[in-house]
């Protein structure tokens, strides 16, 4: 974990508005040259603690995760777009860098995804609560110059009406799951991979912006996510309670 607090890029560009994603995501480059899909003020702030410690949990793990980033786009700037644009806002957001040569993953593409893949994203969502990974919307995309897959969107996970039974119904990956319910080591071995990435997400609790503590630019109404609410479900991991399906 790093010891610093995180860096923040710069956006220099704004491009526009994705057109996908149901958060809109703005696709701006920043000052790395790289490109980045942000989602700032235009989303709510649960949906921003979502996507930060879901993501450094996802790259603790090794899941095919692109490389993320807060970014902030200055006052200045922001004043230039579009005043459609500017919903976006100049707070600290969060940047996911664009992947070249995707598209959006589909079904007929399953079984190109090695199925000890296909089982290490199903346990991750149904670890962290993400119910929005289904065969109609997957939240994936395919690197078709590499064959590889790749995640995105974790604004919805540790949701706290998570059924356990749709997500076993809908999930993309579903069919997997005996193999996970049925592998008494493969259980264990995932359960120890929690338990040593647990404390990345205290160090992205911790580090995430203050202002995400706040649902209003103005700093006066507390944001609708607790932190700590989003360790204790992770926290699972330690208890049966994990494996649980209904």
């Amino acid at each position: 974990m790093p010891e610093e607090p995180p860096a923040v890029l710069q956006i220099v560009e704004v491009l526009g508005p994705s057109d996908q994603g149901r958060t809109i995501p703005f696709r701006c480059r920043a000052e790395d040259g790289a490109l980045y899909y942000v989602k700032g003020q235009q989303t709510d702030r649960a949906s921003l603690w979502r996507e930060w410690i879901a993501a450094h949990l996802a790259s603790a793990l090794g899941l095919p995760l692109p490389p993320f980033s807060l970014v902030q786009i200055d006052e200045a700037l922001l004043a230039e777009l579009p005043r459609s644009w500017q919903c976006v806002g100049c707070l600290p957001a969060f940047g996911s860098r664009h992947h070249d040569a995707s598209i959006w993953f589909e079904v007929a593409l399953l079984d190109q995804v090695p199925p000890a893949l296909q089982q290490r994203v199903l346990w991750f969502d149904w670890w962290i609560r993400n119910m929005d990974r289904l065969a109609a919307n997957t939240n994936l995309l395919w690197d078709a110059n590499h064959k590889k897959l790749v995640m995105i969107d974790h604004n919805l996970a540790f949701d706290r009406d998570f059924d356990a039974a749709k997500f076993l119904d809908l999930h993309i990956f579903a069919s997997q799951w005996p193999v996970i319910a049925n592998d008494l080591f493969l259980r264990d071995a995932l359960r120890q991979q929690m338990n040593e990435v647990m404390p990345v997400a205290r160090w992205a609790c911790n580090n995430a912006p203050p202002e995400w503590s706040w649902a209003n630019a103005e700093m006066d109404v507390p944001s609708n996510f607790d932190p700590e609410d989003a360790l204790a479900t992770l926290a699972r991991c330690a208890t049966p309670e994990l494996w649980r399906t209904e």
